[in-house]
């Protein structure tokens, strides 16, 4: 009698660990649907980036990540000025604007990074206004200084922590620098990335990385992981070489932004352009796209 007894407590608590399981699942997908916005390189032609941040506002998002090259020189200060005139709608309409550091946009030791960080208001919880992380319901995003993450010990470490011991269903990085690229002569450049970051974000189950550098619009997916090079703000646009994609990848020489759409356990994303029309991509050319389903 003991015996069945304690066989009926055992298959109870079993059935109550099981429905405890299934409810979190749940909950994890049955967050609220969230919006946002990521483009970059901004630095040069003006009135694009204008009319960009023109149609970001009908999109209403969350919030907004620059792929970094927010100018052409960032010890200059007057560009700076030029940068925040032209977000300022943004800023007016309490969205977060939060920028990864690209190699345009070091100061050479004058502070304008840190001020520009202030600015927004960012707070980086990292106490480092050059790497940090930030939450929006079930989303994590790590944004990384790529000028300086090959030599950064350090912020490796950061990552490893902050990242590995998240329990978010979306974990999301933006960094400058691509770890791969359609333009020849960056192709060394990606492979010192791609040697010191992709087995890091492997491991860590990172779902996307946002960069920017190169000036147009690039998707791939490799081990699991959607590459999504965005860099089409208002920087003169490169020419791209399709030869260097692999099957299934989509690309397209634009000035453009993407909305991503975080609803559930999915999450997907479509290219928009300067006028906000959804773009036609080239080679694989789905738009919108799937980022992740978990």
């Amino acid at each position: 009698m003991e015996v069945n007894e304690m066989k009926r407590r055992q298959i109870l608590w079993t059935l109550l660990f099981v429905f405890a399981s299934l409810v979190c699942w749940l909950a994890q997908g049955s967050e609220e649907k969230l919006t946002f916005v990521v483009y970059g390189d901004t630095r040069t032609n003006h009135d694009v980036h204008r009319a960009i941040v023109t149609q970001i506002l009908k999109v209403k998002p969350a919030f907004i990540l620059c792929t970094g090259d927010l100018v052409s020189r960032g010890s200059a200060p007057e560009q700076w000025e030029t940068f925040f005139e032209i977000i300022k709608p943004i800023l007016d309409a309490k969205i977060s604007y939060i920028p990864a550091k690209g190699n345009h946009d070091v100061d050479s030791g004058t502070g304008l990074w840190t001020k520009a960080i202030e600015r927004l208001n960012l707070n980086p919880n990292t106490n480092n206004p050059n790497y940090f992380s930030v939450r929006f319901n079930n989303v994590h995003i790590a944004v990384l200084d790529s000028t300086s993450v090959l030599e950064d010990e350090g912020q490796i470490q950061w990552l490893e922590r902050e990242m590995g011991v998240s329990k978010s269903l979306h974990k999301f990085v933006v960094l400058h620098h691509p770890l791969f690229t359609l333009i020849g002569r960056r192709a060394e450049g990606a492979e010192r990335f791609r040697q010191r970051l992709q087995h890091l974000f492997n491991r860590l189950k990172i779902c996307a990385v946002f960069a920017g550098h190169d000036h147009h619009f690039y998707l791939t997916k490799r081990e699991g992981i959607t590459y999504i090079t965005t860099g089409g703000g208002g920087a003169p646009l490169y020419d791209l070489d399709p030869n260097r994609a692999q099957e299934g990848d989509s690309f397209l020489k634009a000035y453009h932004f993407i909305v991503v759409e975080v609803e559930g356990r999915n999450v997907k994303a479509t290219v928009v352009g300067m006028e906000g029309e959804k773009l036609k991509l080239e080679g694989k050319g789905e738009n919108p796209f799937i980022v992740c389903s978990h």
